[in-house]
């Protein structure tokens, strides 16, 4: 199996042809336009450099004298590489076309070709190719987040509903035994407690429904599910938050509101489970075309250098949420100094 792809996307190049003039050409041709480049003159070299390194876009010769270019083309399917071959050679017909898509071939060029179309054709399947990388990227992220979700989900079923219901057996089976030794003069306030217990676990019910169902924004307006939101946070976190949220506008569609909030879910779970942050400064204007939304926090903060563009699934979510509505969003952060998050989303 090859080393493993790298998480950055590097534009590498891999020439594979048994003529040093041709591989020299192309050598030059590709690395003054930017391309890493590594050539081989042989199939059984370019197996052997596949097998230790990355390359997203080859290029190699038809027919060579060890192994041809659909040899190591079929090599990269049984790998299971993600990497786009493009065949060339001298002596084409249709036959070798169709013999080279047939094994999976992304293109296939007849010898001599012009510079110009190959250099389109390796850009395009550069592009291809890191599409591609970006796409099972996300679609692991995707997967990796909704296990977070489920688990997340699991833990208040268990520890808040469970536990409500395990005290609320206790105390049913308490009442049978008074009962049945005629002791109910402890009675009435054994099924006060009850009751509370009841009325308790109704509201975390109604609480993880409200987090789970996106019809109940809808309903109350995003504002107004933030504030509610908020409240629910501070009870449960005991994080102090202070809210400065002014009304806006309502959204073209509710489908804006509903990231919107899940936007805040996020960054408050975030503020939670990582920051060790003891208060939390929430602000939302309409400044006319768009809406200003940010989230501060006195947490430990983290080196933003060190962490990446990116950051963490919570980050991810928000940014592609962010991405979703056509806004546009900063992160700013340092150890010791808390995490800033600030928004600003059009409102069409």
């Amino acid at each position: 199996m090859p080393v493993t792809e790298s998480d950055t996307f590097k534009e590498r190049l891999l020439i594979v042809d048994d003529d040093e003039t041709v591989r020299g050409y192309l050598e030059t041709l590709f690395s003054c336009r930017g391309y890493e480049i590594r050539t081989a003159k042989s199939g059984k070299e370019a197996i052997h450099i596949l097998s230790e390194e990355y390359y997203p876009v080859v290029i190699a010769d038809l027919n060579m004298p060890d192994l041809r270019g659909i040899q190591v083309l079929d090599y990269i399917h049984q790998q299971e590489i993600m990497t786009a071959v493009l065949i060339i050679t001298a002596y084409g017909s249709l036959d070798s076309v169709i013999e080279a898509l047939r094994h999976g071939a992304y293109d296939y060029l007849t010898k001599p070709f012009a510079s110009q179309i190959l250099i389109h054709r390796v850009s395009r399947a550069m592009e291809k190719i890191r599409m591609e990388k970006a796409a099972r990227e996300l679609s692991s992220q995707i997967v990796y987040a909704t296990e977070e979700e489920r688990l997340r989900i699991s833990r208040d079923l268990h520890d808040e509903i469970g536990q409500s219901l395990a005290i609320m057996k206790l105390t049913l089976m308490a009442i049978k035994n008074k009962i049945l030794n005629n002791s109910a003069e402890d009675i009435v306030s054994e099924i006060a407690g009850l009751a509370g217990h009841v009325e308790a676990t109704m509201n975390e019910v109604s609480r993880i429904s409200k987090d789970l169902s996106p019809s109940y924004v809808v309903e109350v307006g995003f504002s107004q599910a933030l504030r509610l939101y908020i409240e629910t946070f501070t009870k449960k976190t005991g994080i102090h938050v202070d809210s400065y949220l002014k009304e806006i506008p309502q959204f073209q569609s509710s489908q804006q509101e509903i990231h919107l909030y899940r936007i805040a879910q996020e960054a408050l779970t975030n503020v939670a489970k990582h920051s060790g942050a003891t208060s939390v400064e929430i602000r939302l204007r309409d400044t006319g075309s768009y809406l200003y939304f940010s989230i501060s926090d006195n947490g430990k903060g983290f080196d933003l250098s060190k962490e990446g563009r990116v950051g963490g699934m919570g980050l991810i979510g928000i940014r592609e949420r962010v991405a979703i509505l056509g806004g546009n969003v900063w992160i700013e952060s340092d150890y010791g100094s808390g995490t800033t998050i600030r928004m600003e989303i059009p409102y069409e």
